[in-house]
C-alpha cells in the first residue's frame, strides 16, 4: 500500500524529517509526509485526515517545536482517535507539554543520544518493524540470472543497498560497509592463514586463534545488535531469533537456533544449526570454522548477557561428506 508511515513534524524540523524519510524509504516503505507529499490549498486537511486513517504507523519528529505546534497536535488527536500507532523520534531534551504528555506517555519511544540524530534511525526502524512487520525487496547488489518469479525472489533478496556512486554495498541498518568474495575465494585464503599459524604452533592452538578472532567479532556484533533492540521488549529467545534472521540475509547460510531457557532455575540449552556455512573448508580440511564457533559463542553471550556457554560440534559436513549443516549444541559453560 502507499503511505504506510505516516511522518508528522514541525516545519522547524523539515531537515530531519526529510532525513527520517529518506532511511525509511531507503527501507523498503511507502512514507507521506506534508512538504513533500500534500497537494495545498483547500485539500490540506483533507488530505491529512485520509492519510492518517489509511497509514499503518506514524512517525512524530518530537521537538520543542512539535512540542508547541498545532498542526502537530492535532494530527497525533486524530491518530488517538483513529487507534494508530505512534512512534516518537525525540531529537532533543525538552520539558514536554501536557498535551504531549498525555498523549504520548505509553508510546514505545526512540531517543537521539548525542547530535546525530542518524544513529538513532536503526531503532528507529526496528520500532517501526515491530509494530508493522513487512517483507521488503531491498535493491540487489548484483544482477541475478533469469528465474521463475516466486524462485527469484528468494534467490535476489538482500539487506544491503548499492552506492553505485561510491561502489559500495552498505547495510542500512548500522550504514556500515559490507563487501563480498567469492567463497572459495575467502575460503582459500582463510586456510592459507591457518596454514602459516600451524607452521608455529600446533592445531589446537590454530584452531584457537580462529576462534578467538571469531568471538571478537561476534561479541561485537552482539553487543551492537543488543543496543538495536534495546527498546523493542523482545525476549533472550526471540532477540537470539533476530540474530538468526540476520545473519540468513547475507551469505553466511541458513541459520537457526532452538534454544530453552529457564531464567528461574539458571538453566539453557538448545541447538544451533547453519546450513551451508561459508566457513568450511571441504578442500583441504583445515579446521577454519572455529571461526564461525567462536563468532556464534560470541553473539550468543552478547545478547545473554553475563552468561558463558559453550557450542560443541554435533553434525559436521567435514566428517560427513553427504551433510550440508553444521549442527551445535548449546550448553551452559559450568566451568566459568
Amino acid at each position: 500500500m502507499t503511505n504506510e508511515i505516516f511522518i508528522s513534524h514541525s516545519s522547524q524540523d523539515a531537515e530531519c524529517a526529510r532525513k527520517v524519510l529518506q532511511y525509511i524509504e531507503d527501507n523498503g516503505y511507502d512514507c507521506y509526509i506534508s512538504s513533500r507529499d500534500i497537494r495545498g490549498g483547500l485539500h490540506y486537511a483533507k488530505d491529512i485526515v485520509n492519510v492518517l486513517k489509511e497509514c499503518k504507523v506514524v512517525v512524530l519528529i518530537a521537538s520543542a517545536h512539535s512540542n508547541l505546534s498545532e498542526h502537530v497536535l492535532n494530527e497525533i488527536d486524530i491518530c488517538v482517535d483513529n487507534k494508530k500507532t505512534i512512534i516518537p523520534l525525540f531529537i532533543e531534551d525538552f520539558d514536554i507539554s501536557d498535551e504531549f504528555r498525555y498523549y504520548l506517555g505509553r508510546s514505545q519511544r526512540v531517543i537521539v543520544e548525542g547530535d546525530d540524530v542518524s544513529e538513532a534511525f536503526p531503532r528507529l526502524m526496528d520500532a517501526i518493524r515491530n509494530k508493522y512487520p513487512k517483507s521488503v525487496k531491498k535493491a540487489e547488489a548484483v544482477a541475478s540470472v533469469a528465474a521463475p518469479e516466486a524462485e527469484e525472489s528468494q534467490k535476489t533478496k538482500t539487506i544491503f543497498e548499492y552506492d553505485a556512486d561510491r561502489g559500495i554495498m552498505i547495510n542500512p541498518e548500522d550504514r556500515m560497509r559490507n563487501i563480498s568474495f567469492r567463497q572459495d575465494t575467502f575460503t582459500n585464503m582463510m586456510s592459507g592463514i591457518f596454514d602459516e599459524i600451524t607452521k608455529s604452533v600446533d592445531l589446537e592452538h590454530s584452531s584457537k586463534v580462529f576462534f578467538d578472532c571469531g568471538y571478537e567479532g561476534g561479541n561485537n556484533f552482539g553487543t551492537r545488535l543488543n543496543q538495536m533492540l534495546e527498546n523493542t521488549h523482545y525476549t533472550l529467545k526471540e532477540k537470539l531469533q533476530k540474530w538468526c534472521e540476520f545473519d540468513s540475509c547475507v551469505g553466511w547460510g541458513k541459520f537457526n537456533i532452538d534454544i530453552d531457557i529457564d531464567e528461574d532455575n539458571g538453566t539453557l540449552s538448545g541447538t544451533l544449526s547453519i546450513n551451508e556455512c561459508f566457513m568450511v573448508d571441504k578442500k583441504h580440511k583445515h579446521p577454519i570454522c572455529s571461526f564461525i564457533v567462536g563468532y556464534c559463542t560470541g553473539v550468543i553471550e552478547a545478547l545473554l548477557g553475563d552468561i558463558e556457554i559453550v557450542l560443541s560440534c554435533k553434525t559436521c559436513p567435514l566428517k560427513n561428506k553427504f551433510k550440508s549443516e553444521c549442527v551445535f549444541d548449546i550448553t551452559l559453560d559450568m566451568e566459568a
